[in-house]
């Protein structure tokens, strides 16, 4: 359907609220929006040549002309509706229109003949000592149905041409035409209408939750466990100096814990942080740290205090590590995850396996040599995976209980080798087969949490699926009376 000048018009008067005031004679507004000392009759004239094609936006062959009914329907009966839409808005803004030009001469459609003519001085009849308005609509076919329109506009006395191009379906030429003129005529308008337009898309997107994403979003989390950390820090020194009085104590794990947090905020500031990206850190911290420590009770480290400073030698190391990993790409909350839980099945494995090697019965169990190895190397390993694949925290939750069910299961079916007489062999084969179930676990979650693709689901849908309850009825002497059952379902 095409568009009329009385609907433009009307669109018109609902985008210009000024419009009521600018008709009533001393009270018409300036471009600015603030009230002029003058109405209408005072103002500039405003001159619309007739649309010409083609737009002229690109070199052309043909030169500028008006269209023909012979030459292109289309863009004529377009053509006609810009006139007929433009000379009625021109009013409409307050302006007046000069009807005395009929257009330009053949050949007189250049920049600088408007520019002439805005100046009173290229024919067209006699116009105030002020100069006029130039409009200068274009038209052509870009197919498909559209149009490309172009609209000049020279202001007046003025050494500047002010342009306006969109690409318009063709029942929308003539309101983006009047759209189009009003940003030219009135800039002050179009500029406040523009304004308006930002603050209601933002107001919507503030609605719908659409907000860009804030800085170092793991700034919290970050500054708590390096708060920890540092608190930890301090007093692993105090207990490595010896020192058990309180008064020295509780100042340096004050000062550990606020030099954690300070540095945390401000490698926050300096860096843009993910949440993934403070919780892999955290993750090197304390998982380093609990290997170390570990390792060092495994060792039978003496003096005992001096297991601390190995925890903080061990956290410094696992931080620096997981700032490498974050260094080659951001962290999300799944690789967090994954990081946290390659330390845990560490730790848990690492135990294991120290046991399993040394054939030791669980009342003679010390497996701390092995499950501190096993926390670093699970660390690094899950660390570095964490940096080559994408997961999801649900999937990695899922894993682990797969691994943690596989490992009870594991245990139970071993188990009647520890209940009576329990020898390092049953000892061995009990861990065996728990380690066995855990990895077996593990391995059978993920590949039930892979992704199938919807082409896999599919074919497996033509199988069918099966149900269970009410299969179907039977009519008995008391009526109909439900079948339970189980039934296998699919398409033919």
């Amino acid at each position: 359907m095409r568009s009329s000048p009385f609907i433009a018009a009307a669109f018109l008067t609902l985008a210009c609220p000024a419009r009521a005031d600018a008709d009533a004679p001393g009270t018409s507004q300036a471009e600015d929006g603030h009230p002029a000392a003058d109405d209408r009759s005072t103002r500039p004239p405003v001159v619309v040549w007739p649309t010409l094609t083609p737009a002229g936006d690109v070199p052309s062959a043909s030169p500028l002309h008006k269209p023909h009914p012979s030459g292109d329907k289309d863009v004529y009966e377009r053509a006609l509706e810009l006139d007929a839409t433009l000379r009625d808005a021109v009013q409409d803004l307050g302006f007046t229109l000069y009807v005395a030009d009929t257009g330009p001469a053949p050949g007189r459609t250049r920049d600088g003949d408007l520019i002439g003519r805005a100046a009173g001085s290229a024919g067209g009849g006699a116009t105030p000592d002020g100069g006029t308005w130039v409009v200068s609509p274009r038209i052509e076919s870009a197919g498909t149905g559209e149009f490309i329109t172009r609209i000049v506009v020279v202001p007046p006395n003025g050494r500047e041409l002010r342009v306006r191009v969109e690409t318009v379906p063709a029942d929308s030429v003539g309101v983006r035409g009047l759209v189009m003129l009003r940003d030219l005529l009135s800039p002050a308008t179009a500029a406040q209408a523009a304004i308006e337009q930002e603050r209601e898309q933002a107001a919507r997107g503030t609605s719908q939750g659409i907000m860009s994403p804030l800085r170092s979003q793991g700034r919290a989390v970050l500054a708590v466990n390096a708060g920890l950390f540092g608190g930890f820090s301090a007093f692993s020194v105090q207990r490595a100096s010896g020192s058990a009085d309180p008064r020295v104590l509780y100042p340096l794990l004050a000062l550990g814990t606020g030099i954690g947090v300070g540095a945390a905020l401000l490698v926050a500031d300096e860096w843009d942080l993910t949440s993934g990206d403070a919780w892999v850190l955290s993750a090197g911290a304390w998982w380093g740290a609990a290997s170390a420590i570990m390792i060092a009770t495994g060792r039978n480290i003496q003096p005992f205090d001096d297991r601390y400073s190995w925890g903080v030698g061990g956290g410094l190391i696992g931080a620096a590590v997981a700032t490498v990993a974050i260094a080659r790409t951001s962290m999300d909350d799944g690789d967090a995850m994954l990081v946290h839980s390659g330390g845990t099945l560490g730790l848990l494995l690492g135990g294991a396996g120290e046991l399993l090697y040394r054939g030791a019965t669980l009342s003679q169990a010390n497996a701390y040599s092995g499950a501190g190895y096993g926390t670093a190397v699970g660390l690094i390993a899950a660390g570095a995976l964490a940096t080559q694949v994408t997961v999801s925290p649900s999937r990695v939750l899922l894993v682990d209980v797969g691994v943690g069910g596989g490992a009870l299961i594991g245990a139970a079916i071993g188990s009647p080798l520890i209940f009576e007489n329990a020898t390092p062999g049953k000892t061995r084969g009990w861990l065996a087969t728990t380690i066995g179930g855990s990895i077996g676990g593990g391995l059978g979650a993920w590949w039930l949490t892979r992704d199938f693709g919807a082409a896999k689901l599919q074919r497996i849908g033509l199988l069918g699926w099966p149900s269970a309850g009410i299969v179907g009825s039977s009519l008995t002497s008391r009526g109909e009376a439900p079948v339970y059952g189980i039934a296998w379902g699919g398409p033919l």
